[in-house]
């Protein structure tokens, strides 16, 4: 009998510990846009356990897809750590507008809650504005202010910078690069892991990324202008705000011909060397690679120009000042 017992014993206290000892993790589930559409599902629960979460469509909007691109709703997810599931609502069907196919409206939130749009091309899905963010997802306040960027000696400090000249819904911030990496390493990868200055569900392109797009508008003759396939900076660059460039197949020549893709690469220029510049005539982004066997303390980005056809792989110092595109993980 008293074998019996301590046997009944062990197996109470083996189903204690399988159940009621379990770890406990946090689900958050939110809109991106919560006029467009409501969410349910956040709350704590037990390691294992099935969790329903669900984006219910205000009337006259749509849901498009969470932020990890499952569209399924409602959708069921097994905990197994502490997560975050942001629903994308659409004032459109597929989640674009008529003149641009990929467009997603307010795809995406940041943590100061500045809603921006986003653009499906090719496989990826990518920002479709400047990121304009003085705070990490994790609610880290970043170094800066407007018209307040440190000099390139105080490098290797992370900083942002508001360009009061500029608007800066349109243009965005300016962050130097260790700013844009939030302390992590330099990365190549795809995707590159570094979620830097981007909000949660978002990364920070490395340079094989942002290869990726180049290649792929590269390969489409629709983006391409007079069948070349390096003529891509017009299908990228947005329709307005260029300086005027008499070549062809430029961002500044007929600029009513730009942003086939929905990019909407705006020429905000840089901050170089104490000064903001080429506004107007420029813009470059920051990608998660660092430059080895070159320029020390250097950078690789992508950078568009208001008389080149093409799109420049380009390596700066990583004090300076550049603009933030992040891709959906």
């Amino acid at each position: 009998m008293k074998k019996l017992i301590s046997m009944t014993l062990v197996a109470l206290m083996v189903v204690f510990t399988m159940t009621g000892c379990k770890k406990s993790y946090t689900i958050i589930v939110k809109s991106n846009n919560d006029a467009w559409g409501t969410v349910t599902g956040s709350g704590t629960y037990k390691e294992g356990e099935t969790v329903t979460i669900s984006a219910v469509p205000a009337d006259g909007y749509y849901f498009i897809s969470w932020n990890d691109g499952d569209k399924s709703n409602p959708r069921q997810i097994v905990v197994s750590g502490n997560a975050e599931y942001i629903a994308t609502f659409s004032d459109t069907p597929d989640g674009g507008g008529n003149d641009t196919p990929g467009i997603i409206h307010n795809a995406v939130t940041d943590i100061d809650g500045n809603h921006y749009d986003a653009v499906k091309i090719g496989d990826q899905v990518w920002m479709a504005e400047n990121l304009r963010t003085t705070h990490y997802a994790d609610g880290t306040a970043i170094p800066g202010g407007e018209n307040e960027f440190l000099t390139d000696i105080c490098y290797p400090d992370p900083y942002y910078c508001i360009n009061s000249d500029l608007d800066a819904i349109a243009c965005g911030y300016f962050y130097n690069w260790p700013a844009a990496m939030h302390g992590a390493a330099s990365s190549n990868t795809v995707p590159s892991g570094v979620q830097g200055v981007c909000p949660n569900g978002w990364h920070l392109p490395s340079d094989a990324e942002w290869t990726i797009l180049t290649d792929y508008v590269s390969s489409q003759s629709e983006y391409t202008c007079d069948g070349i396939s390096n003529n891509i900076a017009k299908a990228l660059a947005s329709i307005e705000g260029w300086a005027t460039h008499e070549y062809d197949c430029v961002p500044g020549n007929d600029q009513t011909s730009n942003n086939a893709t929905g990019f909407g690469a705006v020429p905000a220029g840089v901050y170089w060397l104490g000064n903001y510049r080429g506004f107007g005539g420029s813009t470059s982004f920051w990608s998660s690679t660092e430059k080895v066997n070159g320029i020390e303390n250097a950078a690789y980005g992508r950078s568009l120009f208001l008389f080149n056809p093409g799109v420049s792989q380009y390596d700066t110092l990583r004090s300076g000042g550049l603009s933030v595109r992040c891709v959906r993980d």
